[in-house]
């Protein structure tokens, strides 16, 4: 199968090669209190991950890149409030509840189960999306041209881009017969992504274990069952929380000799992830970046539009490749956005 759209990212991208983006001192680190100033309009960031992970260094930087890009200035025309749920589910709830009582002018989600969570405290609160997971069929709004209530941001399209990693797998490793999915079942989101995923690898004849993750005490359940039912490779669902969790699950993968794939971005192949491969996360922080700026100027979420994807990346490590004996079809690696080697 092949997804039109991603072939003209790929072409449009010229098969370049983009160096990875230094993640130290990124502005996730610096505590929220050092940044508000009085009389400044808030916007919440309820984080799924930690604000050490490489993740949400990366979605911090590449927020604000997109909030000067968009002619806003931090201090000036809004502060940032921080919570980090550290990829634990239970979280999300009371953080909400933390960060509703700033007062905020916006709420930044990045995973469909935070932004249930505010919507639960606040039908009126403004709640920008900076990757859900589809957002009409799991209810958070009526349609992608008008979500119709306080919830706006940008989609993933990673119910389709999850089908097309699932080829790339199946490529480069053409024995395999069992593959482990990690999935968050309190993502919304996630059984129906899962069931689409499990019967296109049915018609291949390659079965899909799933382990839930929800926190990450939970990894210990993903290994052990990794290890009660040998599969050839381990496909993380995207989620947010789950991409915080990037480096265990792939230290562990490594571990136990077996490649990582998922539809996340860079940072989970730096970690040491085989293949990720999805919409362009720069793209959509600039999206999320312009929908705060309606906000700011007083726009209602149900009026603005979601925005999707048009660029899709893709990012390889060879270094894994080697370290585990797999060939990586050339295909792949000509077209790549990045090898790492």
């Amino acid at each position: 199968m092949g997804l039109p759209t991603e072939k003209r990212a790929w072409e449009d991208s010229g098969m370049r090669r983009r160096e990875f983006i230094t993640l130290l001192g990124a502005a996730a680190a610096v505590p929220s209190a050092a940044r508000a100033q009085k009389g400044v309009p808030v916007i919440a960031i309820l984080g799924s991950g930690t604000p050490e992970a490489a993740s949400s260094k990366l979605q911090m930087m590449q927020l604000e890149a997109g909030m000067r890009e968009a002619g806003l200035v931090e201090g000036r025309d809004y502060a940032f409030e921080f919570r980090w749920a550290d990829s634990d589910v239970a979280q999300f709830p009371s953080l909400a509840a933390e960060l509703l009582a700033k007062h905020p002018r916006a709420v930044v989600v990045s995973t469909n189960t935070a932004a249930f969570a505010v919507q639960k405290l606040s039908r009126t609160v403004p709640i920008v999306g900076t990757g859900l997971n589809t957002p009409v069929a799991v209810g958070l709004v009526a349609s992608l041209s008008r979500p119709g209530g306080n919830v706006t941001g940008v989609s993933t399209m990673a119910e389709d881009t999850q089908l097309k990693l699932l080829e790339m797998l199946r490529e480069t490793l053409p024995e395999a017969r069992r593959v482990l999915a990690i999935v968050n079942l309190a993502n919304p989101a996630h059984p129906a992504m899962l069931a689409a995923l499990t019967a296109q690898a049915d018609k291949g004849g390659l079965v899909i274990d799933s382990v839930n993750v929800t926190a990450p005490a939970d990894l210990e359940t993903v290994f052990a069952e990794l290890s009660q039912q040998p599969a050839k490779a381990v496909f993380v669902l995207s989620d947010n929380s789950l991409f915080g969790l990037s480096e265990p699950i792939i230290a562990r993968a490594l571990a136990a000799r077996v490649p990582a794939f998922s539809n996340f971005t860079e940072p989970f192949a730096q970690a040491g992830g085989l293949f990720a491969y999805s919409r362009d996360s720069k793209e959509a922080y600039q999206g999320v970046a312009r929908l705060l700026k309606r906000v700011l100027e007083g726009a209602a979420p149900a009026e603005l539009p979601f925005e999707q994807p048009t660029k899709f990346n893709l990012f390889i490590n060879l270094k894994t490749a080697k370290t585990l004996g797999i060939e990586v079809p050339e295909r792949y690696i000509v077209i790549a956005d990045r090898v790492i080697e």
